[in-house]
């Protein structure tokens, strides 16, 4: 019989996601701010799942058969197959980001990474849209905040910096963006089972850390979005790796890297992250060890940033333009963004505070049940260097946040924390050993969290996935009556719930859907006949009004209506 010693780590669990519930019927609410909606319609749901899955360990402790799983055989399989694993996981997510994300960027900073992508696969760093459209095109709460336009000359591109829009360009090019992020995921998987293996020296540590990772549904369920926050998580664990072994060449490859993570839409991911590395280096390396990655650091850094922010409008946390337009200088622009990130940074007072607390609760139900716990007890109980930078890389990760004025908005998961999350599995790979080494009855406890885990894999992950297909479907029929072919105009009238994020187009509106925001009258008159010449038939729903080409609209019919 399993030890009271591990029952207690069970009842911790429990009380844990307990307390994830009450938070979230405190203070969650629908059709509200979208990070206390999702709280309330997704992650409440979660936490009563993750208290049965606890509750079922809880009595499946009591019996015999823990025995008999076959725990070293299942990870050595896993170890073995780790390969074939990514390449599965990579044409499930594939087929998820058409099937359950409908290939769509769901929230505006989705939409401005892959707006900014096809500006580079075009060759080009700006789109052009007609001056005096920008206000429809671009809904003007938006503007700034995501998207930069020139209103003189129509120059149009994303708020942020450049670096995800970048590494999606060449899939944008390809003609298939959706394959990005689970090409990232797939890579992820695989350097996170690495660096367990070269970090954690206990047996079947890169099999522990790669089920747990598979058994988050926030690291698959991020797979499927146009985020840039798997790139942040990547680029962060190989930074992290390439430090393990801090030889010159290695410590200037990390460079390179960071200065890309720094760059890939702000900097605080990595800054965040990189800190205690940087810190370490510097007291057991010396000053010769930060040349070497700063000279690793600057040539991106510099291109992708620096220049990206003195050349254009953006400022490094997006949010506030600098000022733009004739006369203004490069020095304008960097004391405006200067300006600009003060604005983002705040004491942590108590709506702050409830926020990140509302963020930690996200950060438990997102995770493998029980894999927090295990992190904890990896981080605590180990003295490697390693291991105690990986906890400190997460640690200075959530409070880095505190300082922000931002709740996440939108975001699968504890999103602000995504950049560090890459190192929980490893430390949790570290912390099932700890635990069987602490108490009585190893064999069946290490069962007994492999059967916990693969529960969490399966009913949580079919939750999310079932969740998150729902809401973008949900989101997705807040359109006016669309056409399944042919060029149309979709006029939104505003309504809906977060309803102006579908006003999505073309840098150089190429694609035959045009979306506007509901524009006067007349304007609106002038537009569709210089767009649709040849005729066109309007149809309309609660949220706006569709304009149609004629000829496509007589030939579909019904039939070529899209179902709403």
């Amino acid at each position: 019989m399993i030890t009271g010693g591990v029952r207690a780590y069970l009842w911790g669990g429990i009380c844990a996601t307990g307390l994830c519930f009450a938070f979230i019927e405190l203070n969650g609410y629908e059709d509200g701010r979208i990070f206390w909606h999702l709280l309330k319609i997704h992650d409440q749901v979660a936490a009563g799942l993750m208290m049965c899955i606890l509750l079922s360990a809880l009595i499946a402790a009591r019996f015999k058969w823990l025995e008999r799983v076959p725990v070293d055989e299942f990870l050595g399989l896993l170890e073995r197959q780790k390969h074939l694993i990514a390449l599965i996981l990579w044409i499930a997510l594939s087929i998820g980001t058409k099937v359950i994300y409908r290939d769509h960027p769901l929230a505006m900073d989705e939409y401005a990474a892959l707006f900014q992508a096809k500006i580079f696969a075009a060759g080009s760093i700006h789109g052009q849209f007609p001056p005096d459209l920008i206000d429809v095109l671009i809904p003007p709460g938006f503007q700034g905040q995501f998207l930069v336009a020139d209103k003189l000359t129509g120059e149009v591109y994303s708020a942020y910096w450049p670096g995800f829009s970048l590494l999606l360009a060449p899939f944008v090019a390809l003609g298939a963006p959706w394959a990005c992020n689970p090409t990232i995921v797939a890579l992820s998987v695989l350097l996170i089972a690495r660096i367990a293996r070269d970090t954690v020296d206990v047996p079947h540590a890169a099999g522990w850390a790669l089920l747990f990772a598979l058994a988050s549904p926030v690291l698959l369920i991020n797979g499927l979005s146009y985020y840039s926050m798997p790139a942040h998580l990547l680029l962060n664990l190989a930074f992290a790796w390439l430090l393990l072994v801090p030889t010159n060449l290695r410590i200037g490859c990390a460079g390179l890297v960071g200065g890309l993570a720094l760059c890939l839409h702000n900097p605080l991911p990595h800054m965040a992250f990189a800190l205690p590395w940087l810190v370490w280096l510097a007291r057991h390396r010396g000053g010769r060890a930060l040349m070497v990655i700063a000279g690793g650091y600057l040539p991106l850094f510099l291109l992708l940033g620096v220049a990206w922010v003195l050349g254009h409008a953006g400022t490094p946390l997006a949010g506030i333009v600098s000022a733009s337009g004739p006369g203004t200088t490069a020095s304008d622009r960097a004391l405006t963004s200067i300006q600009a990130i003060a604005t983002f940074l705040r004491f942590p007072d108590g709506d702050i505070l409830l926020v990140r607390a509302g963020g930690f609760v996200k950060l438990w139900l997102w995770a493998s049940p029980l894999m927090l716990i295990l992190a904890y007890l990896g981080f605590r109980q180990s003295d490697r260097p390693g291991i105690r930078l990986f906890g400190y890389s997460a640690l200075s990760t959530a409070i880095a946040y505190f300082a922000i004025r931002f709740d996440q908005g939108h975001g699968w998961g504890y999103r602000y924390f995504h950049g560090a999350w890459g190192v929980l599995p490893v430390l949790a790979a570290l912390g099932v050993r700890r635990l069987t080494e602490r108490l009585e009855g190893g064999v069946r406890i290490e069962a007994l969290i492999l059967v916990v885990t693969l529960m969490g894999l399966i009913f949580l992950g079919a939750l999310r996935t079932i969740q998150v297909g729902d809401f973008v479907a949900t989101h997705l029929e807040q359109r006016p009556p669309i056409q399944s072919e042919g060029r149309q105009i979709l006029v939104y009238k505003g309504a809906g719930y977060f309803g102006l994020d579908l006003i999505q187009n073309d840098p150089w509106l190429r694609d035959p859907t045009i979306s506007l925001l509901r524009p006067p009258r007349d304007a609106e008159d002038a537009v569709v006949r210089a767009t649709l010449p040849g005729g066109y038939v309007v149809r309309q729903n609660g949220f706006g009004r569709s304009y149609w080409s004629r000829d496509h609209a007589e030939k579909g019919g019904s039939a070529g209506i899209s179902a709403q």
